[in-house]
Parts: structure tokens; C-alpha cells; sequence
């Protein structure tokens, strides 16, 4: 899984304050319910017809939601119905604070908090908002024993924004709260966010209408996990909204080795393949009861989730599959990171690094130099890196890549593809993608 779509969201909201991106963030947007139509009298059409994926069945289910800064785990699905997204009712509408009424009788919704009270029925068109009469876009569902209502309805329930990306397969919500504590405003989202699903559908555009010369990796189905049988690193990402930890985005590395032994972390030396317990602290670890338990007393939750990846500590984690010795890479890819809400925090800094990597085995880097490509605490060191460039030659080998500057600096550090993709690498704890 890549974090790009995610961290690009997250990103945008650190600098946006400013009014300082022309950034290419995030997910799609959906019309103001009767509250908000007072405030502005016109409004785009609906985005999903307006900006088209690829055609899509009839119900599908949806990826993921994300609340502000964090992924909201259901107990079912989001879904898509003819390209409409639909969310569960319980889950969406209790962790955003509002009371949920239900008459199986008279297949009654009521949605209530200390503003509105919203009441629909199953099958209607139809709504009521403090005894005011509203269209929907589409009608209420109950979808395998669960209720779903259109996306639109949270925001129309809760002032919250709400966005649906057709190109992840993701639903956005970002409430009231977030964006005031944060000082972002619904235009500023709307219009970074339409200029990002613009960018998108061009990128697919081009994407498919190149896709028959580009010769393409082939992306094998990934087996479930089995929790009994872990072997080699799983990586995952998680939201770091302030930016102080890891600038926007931390990564989370396990590597489970023989005799149940697991190492925690980025390696010092390159990929997983040279991890030595003897020279790096590998700790000891069982699973009970959805525990990993390990040899210092920590215990972290651990499960499979049901499409079938480990998650560990609440961060789904991909399995990280070793280079093919013939790939070739030939892009410039860019590095996104931020610390601070620029306008608001002192001292805030916002930053964009771009990687050249040549097939003839030579790279290019500039706004950082070579050994800061793994840095996590210390971010004050980006602001004093922007005017640096190097270049130099690489290899890759496994999932280790080796750099080797003009003026002999050598860095060895993890490598790998997400998603079987060449156009979006992992180098150390730094995401890096064709933009």
C-alpha cells in the first residue's frame, strides 16, 4: 500500500494556512446540504460525474474512510452503488458524536445531535431537517443486514467535509473541528482537492494511452498473511498530522525472522537481508490471544485483517517483496514533507526533494544531501539541506541500494517497490514517487 494519496492530503492541510500550495491534494467533493446553502447559493455538480474514473460495477466495496487524520476501522464496508459512495450508518455517524435512532418497524432513520435532528426513511428520496423537507442524491439502503446512507448525508448531518476518491477507492471526512483547529477552510479543501482529481484523471488519461508501450512490472495477487507462519518485513504508514516526528508521514518496519525472532525497525545496513542479531538488537516474540507479545514485556495487537494483511498496532502492514535483478528504473521522483502548520506554528517549514534514478546506474539529488536520506527526529536538519545537490552512481540489490556520491560519501539504505510499481519507491523511511 502506498501513502501517497493519504500523505499529499495531510501535507496540503500543514501549508495551506498560508495559502502557499499549488499543491495536487487529495479526494472529491460532494454538494452542501441545506444548511450550508444559505452561506453559498451555487455549487460545482457533483464531482464523481464530473471527474470519471474507470467504469466501476454496480456495487462494489470501498477501500477505506479516513476521519481527519486517522483510517475509521467498520465492521462492513463502505460501498459504491452505481458510482454513488455509501457509508455504514452506525460507525460514521456515532464516532462523529451524533445520537442514532432506529424503528425496524417503520424503517425510520433518525439522525439527531444538539443543531439537527435529520429523520429518513428506507427507500426514500427524501429527508428532514429540523422538520424541513430535503432531496437526497440517492436513498438509504440496507446493504446485507447494514444500513448505508449516500456520502453526502454526513456532511449535510454534520457540517463536516466530505470527499470521495475515485482512484483510491477512498472516503474522506474532515469535521468542523479539524479544519478550525487547523485553520483550513471548505475552499481551500474543495479547490486543492478539485485540482488533485483534475491531475489524476489526466495522469490515468496517460497513463492507459501509454500503457502499451510502457512495458509494465506485473503486480502478483498477494497471499493473506498467516499469523502462524510470519517471514521476512512488513511496512506500513502512519499519520504524523504535526510533522515534528517524521515530517508528515512515519513508517513502521517488522522484519520476522527465523526462530521467532523479530527486528523493529529500519535496518542500519540496507534491507532485511542484512539484518545480523548479533550486531542489532533483535528481540524474541510470540502471538496470543491478538497479541504480539516481545521479550522487553511490550505486547502490540496483531490481526489479519479481512482482506487478508497483517495489522499491527492498529497500522496495516504490506509485505515487502525483494527487487527483480532486471528492473530499470528512469524517473525523477519527488519527496513531500512539512513540520509545523505554516501561518500558525513558529518556525513551521514546508519541503519537496526530487530523486533522478538513470538506468545507466547514476542519480541526481537535490534539496537534501545523501545522508540525511534516512533522517526521523532532528527535522530542523531539511530547512538547512534545500540548496543541496549531489550525484553519483547507484545499485540495487534485494532490497538494499547503495549510493555512492561524486565525492565517494556512500549510503546503503532499504529499497522497494510499493505496489510492484517503479514509479513509487521506498528509500529508507522516505516515500519517493513519479509525480
Amino acid at each position: 500500500m502506498s501513502a501517497r494519496p493519504f500523505f499529499k492530503m495531510m501535507w496540503l492541510a500543514a501549508i495551506l494556512a498560508l495559502g502557499a500550495c499549488s499543491q495536487e491534494s487529495k479526494v472529491a467533493t460532494d454538494p452542501p446540504g441545506p444548511a450550508e446553502q444559505s452561506e453559498s447559493s451555487s455549487h460545482s455538480a457533483d464531482p464523481t460525474t464530473d471527474l470519471t474514473a474507470t467504469p466501476i460495477e454496480t456495487t462494489v466495496s470501498i477501500q477505506k474512510i479516513f476521519l481527519d487524520t486517522k483510517e475509521l476501522k467498520t465492521p462492513t464496508p463502505a460501498m459504491l452503488m452505481n458510482e454513488l459512495p455509501y457509508v455504514p450508518v452506525q460507525p460514521v455517524f456515532k464516532s462523529l458524536g451524533m445520537n442514532i435512532g432506529w424503528d425496524p418497524e417503520e424503517q425510520l432513520l433518525t439522525l439527531q445531535d444538539s443543531e439537527k435532528t435529520i429523520t429518513l426513511f428506507i427507500g426514500e428520496n427524501e429527508a428532514e431537517v429540523n422538520e424541513l423537507r430535503f432531496p437526497l442524491q440517492a436513498a438509504a439502503e440496507e446493504i446485507d443486514g447494514t444500513l448505508q446512507v449516500p456520502l453526502h448525508l454526513v456532511q449535510d448531518a454534520t457540517g463536516a467535509a466530505v470527499y470521495w476518491d475515485p482512484y483510491t477507492s477512498e472516503v474522506s471526512i474532515i469535521t468542523r473541528k479539524f479544519m478550525n483547529e487547523n485553520n483550513i477552510s471548505r475552499a481551500d479543501l474543495d479547490e486543492a482537492i478539485h485540482e488533485y482529481l483534475e491531475d489524476a484523471a489526466a495522469k490515468q488519461k496517460d497513463s492507459q494511452s501509454t500503457e502499451s508501450v510502457e512495458p509494465q512490472i506485473e503486480k502478483k495477487p498477494k497471499p493473506p498473511v498467516d499469523l502462524k507462519k510470519l517471514d521476512g518485513m512488513y511496512a506500513g504508514f502512519r499519520s504524523d498530522m504535526g510533522g515534528y516526528e517524521c515530517g508528515g508521514m512515519c513508517w513502521d518496519f517488522y522484519t520476522f525472522l527465523p526462530k521467532k525472532k523479530v527486528f523493529i525497525g529500519l535496518p542500519a545496513n540496507g534491507g532485511p537481508e542484512t539484518i545480523d542479531c548479533k550486531k542489532e538488537e533483535c528481540l524474541t516474540y510470540s502471538i496470543s490471544n491478538g497479541q504480539l507479545k516481545l521479550s522487553t514485556g511490550e505486547s502490540l495487537p496483531i490481526e489479519k485483517s479481512e482482506k487478508g494483511s497483517l495489522v499491527i498496532n492498529e497500522i496495516s502492514l504490506d509485505h515487502v517483496e525483494p527487487v527483480s535483478s532486471d528492473m530499470n528504473l528512469n524517473d525523477t521522483y519527488t519527496y513531500l514533507g512539512y513540520s509545523g502548520l505554516i501561518g500558525i506554528t513558529p518556525a513551521a517549514n514546508s519541503w519537496r526533494y526530487t530523486l533522478t534514478l538513470r538506468t545507466d546506474g547514476t542519480f541526481e539529488l537535490s534539496g537534501l544531501s545523501l545522508g540525511s536520506l534516512t533522517v526521523t527526529g532532528d527535522i530542523s536538519t531539511h530547512a538547512s539541506q534545500t540548496g543541496k545537490e549531489e550525484q553519483g552512481t547507484y545499485e540495487i540489490q534485494n532490497n538494499t541500494i547503495t549510493m555512492i556520491s561524486d565525492n565517494g560519501k556512500l549510503h546503503r539504505t532499504l529499497f522497494f517497490l510499493h505496489n510492484s510499481d517503479v514509479k513509487d519507491i521506498q528509500i529508507g523511511l522516505r516515500n519517493y514517487y513519479v509525480d
